[in-house]
């Protein structure tokens, strides 16, 4: 009869009350083998997270590599910037991978770091910020899980300039196949600070912008970038063809600013767009030549050197009285001043970036040895005697 009734309410009241012990039983020990199937499949579970965890790859590494790195802070002192040839590879920590790097950009702001003193004070110092390759090594760590052998970017914040460098996984993106590897070396810098600049603008509600060093790689990117974004650009640059060549972007205001009209042409397109922001990245008198232009309680965004280390020619009565401002840029503050989401839109644009990196955020390159990295770049530092324009060319590293 108890076996036939799976419900004991069924039986008699006098066997119910005989039968309460025997279903407690039964039911305690049900719940002890469950609990023991539950620890071992846990148990199993862990096992293979551990297995799938460990460190992988880096068997036929060499065992030193060839890196470019600052001795001391300096000038333009090339002995002070040197290609180690025996460098040894990093050693990598729990949640990095290691990456054979194809290619890494130069940007201005690696060559403005060579001269500036390292806050821990340890030399040599790597240089080159980001990069794209193969990751050919990993730590171990969750984060590192089908890493092995994927071609990714990767923004380390340092070290690229060299055959192999240490990045945290999530500080990198798997490339689609149809995207080339060397041109994906310049993912992160410029793309995102274009991604900053127009969701800054959008953000206080600017219709229409003005940018000064219009024909460089970041430039023409903005170029392309804007109208999705509902934003005017007024490009500023200093060479006709330079003109020419964003006609041929697509851009409808262009301005030279070697012109004799530049003057007049730029008042007369501050008040039919009703321009209150501006980027620059010439410095020297550019962004106080701007700051004189515009409206009252406009913005100046400074986010390069071109031309100058400095700003000059600001002119002090605007910023006290009409409410003017100067400020620095710098993407990864950009996306943090957008709010709660800052990181989010962050994560969102990388994604656009990877799926129009071959259109809207394509570049350019000249290549260059890493032998040859330091005299190309102070050959357009604006702080050299005769330097070269640095805009309209973009430099990157190739290696074998």
């Amino acid at each position: 009869l108890l076996l036939a009734s799976p419900d004991s309410r069924e039986l008699p009241p006098r066997l119910q009350r005989e039968d309460e012990p025997h279903r407690h039983r039964i039911h305690h020990s049900a719940m002890q083998f469950d609990a023991v199937w539950a620890s071992l499949a846990f148990g199993a579970l862990g096992c293979l997270l551990l297995l799938a965890c460990r460190r992988r790859g880096g068997k036929d590494l060499p065992k030193a590599m060839r890196r470019l790195v600052v001795v001391e802070p300096n000038a333009l002192a090339l002995a002070r910037v040197v290609v180690e040839e025996e460098a040894p590879l990093p050693v990598l920590k729990r949640g990095q991978v290691l990456i054979k790097v194809c290619a890494a950009s130069i940007n201005p702001s690696d060559y403005g770091a060579w001269r500036a003193r390292s806050a821990k004070g340890e030399y040599p110092l790597p240089t080159g910020q980001e990069c794209s390759g193969v990751v050919v090594a990993t730590g171990g760590g969750v984060s590192t899980l089908g890493l092995l052998g994927r071609r990714v970017a990767a923004f380390p914040g340092s070290g690229t300039y060299a055959d192999y460098v240490a990045c945290s996984a999530w500080r990198l993106v798997c490339l689609p196949g149809s995207v080339a590897l060397a041109d994906a070396c310049e993912f992160f810098i410029n793309p995102l600070t274009v991604v900053a600049m127009l969701l800054t603008a959008r953000a206080k509600r600017a219709t229409a912008i003005i940018h000064t060093g219009a024909s460089s790689a970041l430039g023409q990117m903005l170029c392309k970038a804007a109208p999705g974004f509902g934003v005017e650009v007024v490009h500023v640059t200093h060479r006709q063809q330079h003109v020419e060549m964003l006609h041929r972007l697509g851009a409808t205001h262009v301005l030279n600013s070697s012109s004799d009209s530049y003057g007049a042409e730029l008042d007369e397109k501050i008040r039919a767009l009703r321009v209150k922001l501006a980027f620059d990245c010439v410095a020297g008198d550019s962004a106080g030549a701007l700051v004189a232009k515009l409206p009252p309680r406009s913005t100046v965004y400074a986010y390069g050197r071109l031309s100058s280390s400095y700003l000059s020619a600001i002119p002090v009565i605007d910023l006290i009285y009409r409410g003017k401002k100067v400020e620095g840029f710098m993407v990864t503050r950009a996306f943090a001043k957008l709010g709660p989401l800052g990181l989010l839109r962050m994560l969102l644009a990388m994604q656009t970036i990877k799926r129009e990196l071959q259109t809207t955020f394509a570049t350019e390159f000249a290549d260059v040895r890493l032998e040859e990295v330091y005299e190309r770049v102070v050959a357009i530092d604006p702080e050299r005697p005769g330097a070269k324009s640095a805009t309209n060319q973009k430099l990157r590293v190739v290696f074998d």
